[in-house]
């Protein structure tokens, strides 16, 4: 039986990697279970075993890609090290995802499904906001310490993935890679901004 789930573990995972390159390299609209199933290798029969429409297993790329920016950002709180160093790992991280070709063409593609697709966007957004919860997690372990003031950290980590987002992400994701130096000083100063709102000082 341990045998079994194993194997039906690893036909899954070939079938979402499979859907990942699918959508990457054909879109959303133009891939179909069918040409999924060619990929990965498996019969049509077995893809529709473990996902029943192309809207389910498209949800399961995007969980997938959301968990693993979720796990890059779980950066623990350090007492001994500087605040502006960890906050700026944090953003860092972010950033970093767009080196992944991978993640930047899902995304593009995600754009365009969820425009079409508001409820799909929703949990989506409820997902990746799950995964903030490392920052939170952080500004409250940072005010418990004594080091910052921090009344709500959720949503002082929403202010401070929105400075990210809006003045570094998506502008490279949209519309190409920045100057390294001007992403730092851009980064930079966003930490010393939010640090400052929220000093003890």
């Amino acid at each position: 039986m341990a045998r079994k789930k194993r194997d039906t573990s690893k036909k899954r995972r070939s079938i979402v990697d499979a859907a990942i390159r699918a959508f990457q390299e054909e879109g959303y609209d133009n891939t179909s279970m069918d040409r999924i199933a060619e990929v990965a290798g498996a019969s049509k029969r077995t893809v529709y075993n473990h996902f029943s429409s192309k809207e389910v297993l498209f949800e399961a790329v995007v969980e997938e890609f959301m968990n693993e920016a979720s796990a890059l950002k779980a950066i623990p709180y350090d007492p001994e090290a500087g605040l502006e160093a960890q906050l700026t790992e944090f953003a860092t991280t972010k950033v970093t995802l767009l080196e992944d070709p991978a993640w930047v063409g899902l995304m593009k593609v995600g754009l365009g499904v969820f425009a079409r697709d508001p409820d799909l966007a929703k949990r989506t957004m409820a997902q990746a906001e799950e995964g903030e919860d490392h920052l939170a997690l952080w500004l409250a372990a940072a005010t418990e310490d004594g080091r910052l003031q921090v009344r709500r950290p959720s949503m002082a980590a929403q202010v401070f993935w929105a400075m990210v987002s809006g003045a570094i992400f998506w502008p490279q994701a949209l519309q190409g890679p920045m100057d390294p130096d001007l992403v730092q000083a851009i980064i930079d100063e966003l930490v010393r901004v939010f640090l400052a709102g929220y000093s003890t000082a």
